[in-house]
């Protein structure tokens, strides 16, 4: 195992010079892959890597200490930095409405790539074997995934590498023996209370005992070949973007009517990329709306009402349409001359500190304020749309003229305290704010980092300490105050 980890996977997964971030539970899969890369970091020095191990103490189960102080030693005793986290997993479950498992692994992710950023490192390591593998692929097929998800996982992705991904559970635990490592037991993956645990624990067994006892290398054999046709498609489907992309206004994509000629495995996915970047939701749109557009055959006239967006059908293209404006695009009853006479860029408004700015297309104004009085009379907070945030004074100076008032983009998120960074799209779905109500929500931004979505929530990267000097962000109606401070 460790010599053809050695000689054909590491190589390719760990270029030169890099920094791995290793993400350490303690068990005996994680603990089988840092002694692997320890040993190939010492036997390759002249490749120059490093590594930092990463573990998580999710507060749940009394052995959680004993994997803290196992992975320490072993830190130590191999020379290799180390860091721990402890956060409250159940009650970070229950304030995000998820179940412990999606939770503890959203919490753990954003958490090591604030890791990867602090450290230094290029990649992250975890590890994923062939069981897990196959436990991902069954658990896709039972949810009805197309070829994508039954792809399963990548060993590589991003910067995320998974070298154990074509190992049995049974090599990693014979490594283990061989090497003498210790390692812990979770208990709770043994309880077949939740659905990847059955299929593990339940289906796994019985496929194996009753129709092929190679299960998990056959449905691992399956992932790498859609894998591969996946890259194929991913790369025709590129191609014929470029071929059939229409350019239409802010909020709109369009595909020429001639996309219809495409057999069905380019043109779903021609149609779902169209779709997400209308609404910016990455998984797109589902088989059955995707397959009702399908079904239009280009037909001129042809319009349908979908989650998020409205689907229509011209003689030039088919467009998919935003279900509402974009935060400050004056919709189609505006006038040019309206339009032109503005003297804002209302798709992104600068925030000055003492000025209040205008935002017609909500009927609302944005000020950035060194004090702020809701009894005076411009400071009427009255009304449900009236929303007030409160910043640090470093936060100007930190992104200086970066700060604006906008709505969402590709790309946006927020830092949260005990969680690090995580997407607005994700804070939308756990706060139920259907897609139309995201497409007109206003936030304030530096760049793609997200400050504050008022009446949503708020970053910690702006929170004031206790006595320092606050900065309001007001969002209020127009009607209740004059536009000057």
């Amino acid at each position: 195992m460790y010599e053809e980890l050695r000689t054909h996977i590491l190589p390719q997964l760990i270029p030169p010079n890099a920094k791995v971030l290793v993400a350490v539970s303690g068990g005996p899969d994680s603990m089988a892959l840092s002694h692997i890369l320890w040993r190939y970091v010492q036997e390759e020095r002249l490749q120059r890597i490093t590594l930092v191990l990463t573990h998580v103490h999710h507060g749940v189960r009394k052995e959680s200490d004993d994997e803290v102080h196992l992975v320490q030693s072993m830190a130590e005793q191999w020379g290799l930095p180390y860091i721990v986290h402890r956060f409250d997993a159940k009650e970070y479950a229950k304030t995000r409405g998820q179940s412990f498992q999606e939770a503890s692994r959203e919490w753990r992710y954003a958490r090591w790539k604030e890791d990867m950023r602090e450290e230094g490192c290029t990649l992250l390591a975890t590890a994923h074997h062939l069981g897990d593998q196959a436990e991902t692929i069954l658990y896709r097929l039972l949810r009805g995934s197309g070829t994508a998800g039954l792809a399963g996982i990548y060993p590589t992705k991003d910067s995320i590498i998974r070298p154990l991904l074509a190992f049995a559970k049974a090599d990693i635990l014979n490594y283990c023996a061989r090497a003498a490592l210790p390692y812990a037991l979770d208990r709770s993956n043994e309880e077949p209370v939740y659905i990847r645990n059955r299929i593990r624990l339940e289906l796994l067994p019985q496929l194996e005992n009753d129709y092929n006892p190679r299960i998990q290398e056959a449905l691992g054999r399956m992932g790498e070949l859609l894998r591969w046709d996946e890259d194929y498609l991913a790369r025709q489907v590129e191609e014929a973007w470029k071929h059939y992309q229409l350019s239409g206004p802010r909020g709109m994509s369009g595909l020429s009517r001639k996309v219809f000629s495409e057999p069905a495995a380019i043109l779903s996915r021609l149609l779902r990329r169209a779709a997400m970047l209308t609404t910016h939701e990455p998984r797109g749109l589902g088989f059955t709306y995707v397959a009702q557009i399908m079904g239009s055959q280009g037909r001129v006239g042809w319009r349908q009402d979908l989650p998020g967006m409205t689907v229509k059908i011209s003689e030039e293209g088919i467009w998919f349409n935003c279900a509402a404006p974009p935060f400050g695009r004056p919709d189609d009853s505006v006038n040019r001359h309206d339009q032109q006479s503005s003297d804002l860029d209302l798709s992104e408004i600068a925030l000055n500190l003492g000025r209040w700015s205008e935002i017609p297309s909500l009927n609302l104004e944005v000020g950035l304020l060194g004090e702020w009085n809701p009894s005076s009379p411009n400071g009427t907070v009255d009304k449900p749309e009236n929303k007030v945030g409160i910043f640090g004074r470093d936060l100007l100076d930190r992104f200086a003229d970066r700060l604006v008032c906008r709505t969402r983009r590709r790309g946006d998120k927020m830092w949260l305290q005990g969680v690090g960074h995580k997407s607005v799209k994700k804070i939308f779905q756990e706060e139920h704010i259907s897609a139309e109500e995201r497409n007109a929500l206003p936030l304030i931004a530096a760049g793609t980092e997200v400050l504050w979505i008022p009446g949503v929530r708020q970053s910690g990267l702006c929170r004031p300490d206790q006595n320092a000097e606050r900065v309001y962000c007001v969002l209020k109606s127009r009607a209740a105050g004059a536009n000057g401070f």
